[in-house]
């Protein structure tokens, strides 16, 4: 079998949001990259659809945002069929208060038309069947129509699914529960149309979660605890029955463009990374789809790893930034995963004292403001954030935290959006400090972009912080005064983006 050199700096298994998400990220840093994927074309179907509020943020912050909402539909609300319970979204503190619904297939093309636009190579009909570490490389074994052949890698992450071959060949157990139900999921039209953009109707008998597509099609995914598993494809009867006994009305289902019947899990990989091989996305944690967290989950990882592997790829930071990626990111997903869970049991339980106790928590969630902010905080991962990152409590309320869209003014110019600056993937360095622009970070030239103005409108502490270091991902790297910034802030820097690349004084990148 013929093994052929490296041409890429890294090789990423998948080309589904989470790897061509990735891909983007790291060629935008210069990195070499190539994605394999076993399917010859984009799924046609419409599978995950939902993109919460953080998302959102961090595709603004590449320039994609826009393309995705000229073909999703926006949905501010959620409705809880509970004591008439409703989840406003809009209360976010956020431009992306809403649930974006767009088809998995579509979110595809537009974030791998990004990558290709960068660089990116994408073989399609070519399965990853093998991998194992030999040094500094990573020795993968490819298979296309028939044929094998081997090539060779500096680093290979796997977002190749919960299948993972890549999780498999770390030897990473991916260890956990499958619930004692299943899902069926239908994209159909519906006679009975429903007054809800999203519904989340709970009865005795199950769940049912419907979204509104926009186009008059609306996604049905239903838990009926009574069902048994079955193999047999799902039929529009099928469809139409269950839905006329959790609802208890015929809703006349018809036209079904995608169905499917599949069993709910919850695992997560012990750990993310093994020496020069990654996991990110459902390769790394699945959970029960309540709530519609994966492909947010993914795009999350491939936005934390993504600067930090080219960091380390291009020799700047070390290994430990890419342990920062496991500790960070799987501390989240641990997260979703036990409170999805709850939820889940919760919310198909016929038991009467969960019944009432759920009845009780969706009031508080819903009713009591503080709670209310809380729940769709968390929701959307608008109040995602990293607690490791502060180094004492007094900075626990800016570092680690997500930086929201501030708006910077400079003069009587107009102001400078933070998440517009952060096209180029650079570090950005808020500075709301009088005298000239400081130097303290030109070492690291282009890595770095200086937004110099006073922060308006926006809430929290980060109007009345005097410097800001956001992280490429949009989280505080560093905050604090100019008094502290000479002897911490290329610290922090340092830590994060590793050795400055250049070793003389050069300007940093200013708006």
């Amino acid at each position: 079998m013929a093994t052929s050199g490296s041409e890429y700096d890294v090789v990423i298994a998948g080309a589904g949001p989470t790897g061509l998400c990735l891909a983007g990220e790291l060629a935008l840093a210069g990195v070499r990259c190539k994605v394999v994927e076993r399917r010859t074309h984009r799924t046609q179907e419409s599978r995950a659809l939902g993109l919460h509020g953080r998302s959102m943020e961090v595709l603004r912050m590449r320039g994609v945002a826009d393309p995705v909402l000229e073909r999703a539909n926006s949905v501010p609300k959620v409705r809880v069929s509970l004591g008439h319970s409703m989840l406003d979204l809009r209360r976010l503190d956020s431009r992306y208060g809403q649930l974006t619904i767009i088809p998995q297939g579509e979110t595809e093309e537009i974030l791998e038309k990004r990558a290709r636009d960068l660089g990116v190579t994408i073989d399609r009909g070519v399965s990853l069947v093998d991998c194992e570490q030999h040094g500094d490389e990573v020795l993968y074994r490819l298979e296309s129509d028939g044929r094998q052949w081997e090539e060779r890698t500096p680093w290979l992450v796997g977002c190749d699914g919960s299948r993972s071959r890549v999780r498999e060949a770390m030897g990473a157990a991916f260890e956990g529960d499958v619930y004692p139900y299943t899902i069926i999921v239908a994209d159909v039209r519906l006679g009975v149309p429903m007054d809800d953009q999203l519904l989340i109707h709970v009865g005795r008998a199950g769940l049912v979660v419907c979204t509104d597509f926009g186009n008059g099609w609306y996604r049905m995914g239903v838990i009926d605890r009574s069902k048994p598993w079955s193999d047999d494809p799902v039929t529009l009867q099928e469809v139409r029955d269950t839905l006329a006994k959790l609802f208890g009305k015929d809703l006349r289902p018809s036209e079904p463009l995608w169905t499917s019947r599949f069993r709910i899990q919850e695992r997560q990989a012990e750990t993310y990374r093994k020496g020069r091989m990654l996991i990110a996305g459902d390769a790394a944690h699945v959970h029960s789809p309540l709530g519609g967290q994966g492909l947010n989950l993914g795009i999350q990882d491939a936005m934390n790893l993504g600067w930090k592997l080219a960091a380390v790829v291009s020799g700047r930071g070390s290994e430990r930034l890419l342990d920062t990626y496991v500790e960070e990111r799987r501390r989240v997903s641990q997260g979703v995963i036990k409170v999805t869970d709850i939820a889940t049991r919760m919310m198909t339980s016929d038991k009467s004292a969960v019944r009432a106790a759920r009845l009780t928590a969706a009031s508080i969630a819903t009713r009591i403001p503080a709670s209310h902010l809380l729940a769709v905080g968390h929701l959307s991962g608008i109040a995602t954030s990293y607690p490791g990152m502060a180094a004492d409590r007094s900075s626990r309320r800016t570092v680690g935290r997500r930086v929201p869209d501030l708006e910077v003014h400079r003069g009587a110019a107009g102001g400078t959006r933070l998440f517009d600056a952060m096209r180029s993937g650079s570090f950005v360095l808020v500075d709301q400090g009088d005298g000239g622009p400081s130097t303290l970070l030109n070492p690291w030239g282009d890595l770095v972009t200086h937004l110099r103005g006073t922060v308006r409108g926006a809430k929290g502490p980060w109007p009345r912080t005097e410097m800001i270091l956001v992280r490429p991902d949009g989280y505080c790297a560093w905050a604090g005064p100019r008094s502290r910034a000479a002897a911490e802030l290329p610290a922090a820097m340092r830590r994060w983006a590793g050795a400055p690349p250049v070793s003389t004084s050069t300007a940093a990148g200013e708006r």
